[in-house]
């Protein structure tokens, strides 16, 4: 076959086609072996390509699961739940205050009121000497069940009158600890804080003809305010708890109803994501989510459609060039790429065929292509087309690559490895392949051609053509690739052997040629 391409441009498609004649004539002849008539035909096991493995390991693999995970109907309910207790809270807050606010109010009007009547009402009594007038005037104001004592003092600062009968005679002693809280026209408002309770203590001064001559004082109890307050505060978080249970309630059952849908949409995409397109989500809900439910399940519809006719395309084509059409056809209208090709020829393959069932050829070219393949697509490069027993593959095209001669190196010596395993798994059928390889890179046209009802991407021009004459001088078990790939790898990347300058068919130009030995090792010991 090697030989056929180098002497004729055309020798690749008319092996092929011969190829192909010789086969599908022989089909029903070699059907029944002639000696004996026994049926010598085998179920055929479809290949398995790569893109459809890629598949079927992605619907197999399960996602990765975090270690915790809260459900969105618990943060929903708990989201909810904490703006309600904060909503209750502030207005809980503000009613209290405001309570608070107007109780003390109430209370200081209170104060004032009945300080200015014994101030009013006490300069002639205190002038002349009525004690028991203004004893009369304390007690009445002091049986005000918000007052807890009120007293006159006269200009001595002797106690001439209190509520408290035995506190009066006695040198009046001011207060400690008291926090004035307003004073207006000699009229003076405190707050006492004792060990029991905050109580409020008025002062007002005893004026006769605009002279001071003595002072009154009264204390009022915020007891009752306190008391008031508590009770509030207590009916406020009985109502919260009442209505923070039955919001709670609510929040559960607005959470399961958003994220019931939500999580389906949420096991169609994992459903989705791990290549099961067959999977549809049940949302029925004339909403928003009822119409995201129908667009998911549609989607799915597409994938599915659309992943078959990608996974039967790709028998016949490379998953890139089938990612690139489906993507964007435009791609494949033809440009001037820089790539590598590799050409890979079983060498005898026609004498090794010569007395051999076609069913036990066939499965071999087909082990022997799945093998190729798989190499190929795990160093980045993908196969361009099959012709007879060889092979074409293109690194750096239709998806550009830097490293794209190193990885069709890689792919030619995995190739040769992959061979002799292949002969020692066959040795018992007294089979042995050798294939030659070659290699070379440089600047080519890359596009869709043919006609209307069939059409190929390749890869075309005078670099394509070197690769395909180095493979034809390339020995079985031997690997030949062009200087300008040497070049573009690195000699400090690539063990190999000068084979001097070879003219080929059709090109004026010599093409330096060297063999390829190995890749070197770096210092850590890994192959570069």
């Amino acid at each position: 076959m090697s030989e056929d391409i180098s002497n004729n441009p055309n020798a690749s498609k008319d092996g092929l086609k011969s190829h192909e004649r010789r086969l599908s004539s022989s089909d029903l002849a070699a059907s029944y072996d002639r000696r004996d008539g026994k049926d010598l035909r085998k179920e055929r096991t479809p290949i398995a390509f790569p893109e459809r493995r890629r598949i079927e390991e992605r619907r197999r693999k399960e996602p990765l699961r975090r270690p915790f995970r809260i459900p969105i109907f618990i943060k929903l309910a708990t989201l909810f739940t904490l703006v309600i207790l904060l909503v209750i809270s502030a207005i809980s807050y503000s009613m209290l205050k405001k309570q608070k606010e107007q109780f003390i109010e109430q209370l200081m009007d209170l104060g004032q009121s009945m300080i200015r009547i014994v101030a009013d009402n006490a300069p002639d009594k205190l002038l002349g000497e009525e004690d028991l007038a203004l004893f009369g005037l304390v007690n009445d104001i002091a049986e005000t069940e918000q007052i807890v004592y009120a007293d006159i003092i006269d200009g001595q600062g002797m106690v001439r009158a209190h509520s408290r009968i035995n506190e009066a005679g006695k040198p009046y002693v001011p207060l400690k600890k008291t926090h004035i809280v307003e004073k207006e026209d000699g009229l003076i408002i405190s707050r006492i804080v004792d060990e029991e309770e905050e109580r409020l203590f008025f002062e007002a001064p005893i004026t006769f003809q605009n002279l001071r001559v003595g002072e009154v004082h009264i204390t009022i109890s915020q007891k009752d305010l306190q008391e008031n307050i508590r009770e509030s505060t207590n009916s406020v978080l009985v109502l919260t708890g009442i209505i923070l249970c039955l919001g709670v309630l609510l929040c559960l059952g607005l959470s399961a109803y958003f994220s019931s849908p939500i999580r389906k949409l949420g096991e169609m995409t994992k459903a989705l994501g791990m290549g099961r397109f067959d999977h549809r989500v049940r949302i029925n809900r004339n909403d928003e989510f009822g119409d995201l439910g129908s667009s998911f399940n549609r989607m799915a519809e597409d994938l599915e459609i659309k992943e078959k006719i990608k996974d039967s395309f790709g028998q016949y084509v490379t998953p890139e060039v089938v990612d690139m059409i489906l993507n964007n056809p435009e791609m494949t209208n033809g440009s001037i790429i820089e790539a590598t090709v590799l050409f890979v020829d079983i060498r005898g393959f026609t004498t090794l065929s010569e007395g051999k069932p076609p069913g036990l050829i066939v499965d071999l070219l087909n082990e022997y292509f799945t093998r190729v393949t798989e190499v190929v697509n795990k160093n980045k490069g993908h196969i361009n087309k099959f012709a007879g027993d060889e092979a074409v593959a293109v690194f750096g095209a239709p998806l550009p690559h830097p490293h794209h001669a190193l990885n069709a190196v890689k792919a030619a010596l995995g190739i040769q490895q992959e061979m002799e395993k292949l002969n020692r798994e066959k040795s018992m059928e007294d089979i042995s392949l050798e294939a030659g390889v070659g290699i070379n890179s440089g600047e080519m046209v890359a596009g869709s051609i043919g006609s209307e009802e069939k059409r190929e991407y390749t890869v075309i021009g005078d670099s394509v053509n070197v690769s395909s004459r180095l493979t034809s001088l390339a020995k079985g078990g031997e690997i030949l690739m062009s200087r300008q790939t040497y070049e573009l790898i690195g000699k400090d990347k690539v063990m190999v052997e000068p084979q001097g300058e070879v003219s080929v068919k059709g090109r004026k130009e010599v093409v330096g040629v060297f063999r390829v030995l190995g890749l070197k090792e770096e210092q850590n010991g890994r192959t570069q």
